[in-house]
């Protein structure tokens, strides 16, 4: 939802750039710059709209480019050379942000492989290991585990000795499907188990 957030900014930018080249589009001279806005302006909200209706769905698209942002970077190189300006293009700050938009779109994947190895949660019927952040790692036996308290967004897990670890779960991308195996796993090693929806 946070990145989804942030992509907000460029699918508003894309709205009056969709008008403003749909407006042009009656005048011969301006029609192939308007082609181009209307274009640019399409693929903008249109890949903003797929990413809005995974994030509804809770289904998480991880496609080897990221779509959003290739659009999003050819709408701010775009800005960068169209238009009077004083500077040339590639010396404007449009520019430089879309060559980081473009780089996080062809590298998309793997930006997302690398945060799946910084988070994690791996779960048996011995027990759990987890990393929720750089410094943040545990690991556990089902059997010093006393109580799970499991809710929509977290997971707490008392030891027996008092001491209790907590896991974010929104911030792991399989949440729902991690959940459910903590439950399941809980259960079966008789761990008594507090289920909030």
């Amino acid at each position: 939802m946070k990145e989804l957030v942030l992509k907000l900014q460029h699918a508003c930018a894309g709205f009056p750039l969709l008008m403003v080249g749909l407006g042009k589009l009656g005048d011969a001279a301006e029609r192939p710059i308007a082609i181009l806005e209307v274009t640019i302006a399409v693929l903008v909200l249109g890949a903003f709209a797929r990413d809005a209706w995974a994030a509804r769905k809770h289904h998480h698209v991880h496609d080897s480019v990221g779509w959003f942002d290739l659009a999003a970077a050819a709408m701010m190189m775009f800005e960068a050379f169209h238009g009077a300006h004083h500077k040339p293009g590639y010396l404007r700050p449009q520019f430089f942000s879309a060559i980081v938009t473009l780089a996080l779109a062809l590298f998309h994947s793997r930006f997302h492989a690398y945060k799946a190895r910084k988070r994690y949660v791996k779960l048996d019927e011995n027990g759990l290991e987890a990393r929720t952040g750089p410094f943040r790692k545990f690991s556990l036996g089902w059997a010093d585990v006393h109580r799970v308290h499991l809710a929509h967004d977290h997971a707490a897990f008392h030891r027996r000795d008092g001491k209790q670890h907590k896991i974010t779960l929104r911030m792991i991308h399989n949440h729902e499907e991690i959940r459910k195996h903590i439950s399941d796993h809980a259960r079966a090693a008789g761990v008594s188990l507090d289920t909030l929806s």
